[in-house]
């Protein structure tokens, strides 16, 4: 019996939409269902499968009858979690402080250069990832300083001519495309292999479904940009098809334990 999938439909998350379509009976679930923790019925000991934005997705992992549908280890998705395993694939320098520490590190001097890159640790996405010329910072920390107590990475600029999304189950690629911006191209078969090793470095921490998104410099060089989950990631110009039945299989294997 296939795994019930369970959709939140977002406008901002147009993925979702695009898996739905693909389903013959999805469980559509709205925002306000996933506040009130109004989740549909599955029957007991079906495999399921959840599929949508982040914050609902969080709170149907909390679910203590549905919460198998999320595979997305969220800490272990963060940079602090992560880097350690894979700091050699990123190929540019990087640094976690404290976001209160930002104004006081000398950042022009540590990096050689007057612009940095900020991103948040976490994959919930604080505040805009982007580039900051180390002068103008005081502006931005005075925007976010909400998030003062969070993690905050700071690293060397970097140019993707291309960035890649790739979709990984046990270490091996699933399916994939380019993006953001369309048109979507094929993953490069140099690129899945890329993906694949920054995939298996993750096995041993359980992570077993994970994207992995790699940008390749002007020289050809890949770098990876980030890791992210699968039941939040959008798949872009990936096959639908092969992304369903990876997702589904991971399921069924989770139920089976």
């Amino acid at each position: 019996m296939r795994p019930r999938w369970i959709i939140d439909l977002h406008d901002e998350f147009p993925g979702s939409a695009a898996v739905a379509a693909a389903l013959d009976d999805p469980l559509i679930v709205s925002t306000h269902d996933a506040l009130v923790g109004s989740w549909p019925e599955v029957d007991a000991g079906r495999a399921v499968v959840g599929y949508g934005t982040m914050p609902t997705m969080t709170r149907l992992r909390r679910d203590p009858r549905l919460g198998e549908a999320v595979f997305d280890d969220y800490a272990a998705l963060r940079c602090s979690s992560y880097y350690r395993n894979v700091y050699d694939l990123l190929g540019r320098t990087a640094v976690l402080v404290p976001f209160a520490a930002v104004p006081t590190l000398p950042l022009e001097r540590m990096f050689d250069a007057d612009r940095v890159f900020l991103r948040s640790d976490t994959n919930f996405k604080l505040f805009p990832a982007g580039v900051h010329a180390v002068g103008d910072l005081g502006e931005w920390l005075r925007l976010y300083d909400r998030h003062r107590d969070e993690l905050v990475v700071v690293s060397e600029v970097v140019t993707f001519e291309r960035e890649y999304r790739c979709f990984c189950r046990d270490g091996r690629f699933v399916c994939g495309s380019s993006y953001p911006d369309e048109p979507y191209l094929r993953v490069p078969d140099p690129v899945r292999t890329f993906a694949e090793i920054a995939a298996t470095c993750m096995l041993a921490h359980g992570l077993t479904m994970i994207t992995v998104d790699v940008g390749v410099d002007p020289d050809g060089v890949f770098r990876l940009v980030e890791l992210g989950g699968v039941n939040s990631w959008g798949v872009y110009g990936s096959d639908v098809t092969d992304f369903i039945t990876a997702m589904e299989s991971e399921a069924v294997t989770r139920t089976e334990v």
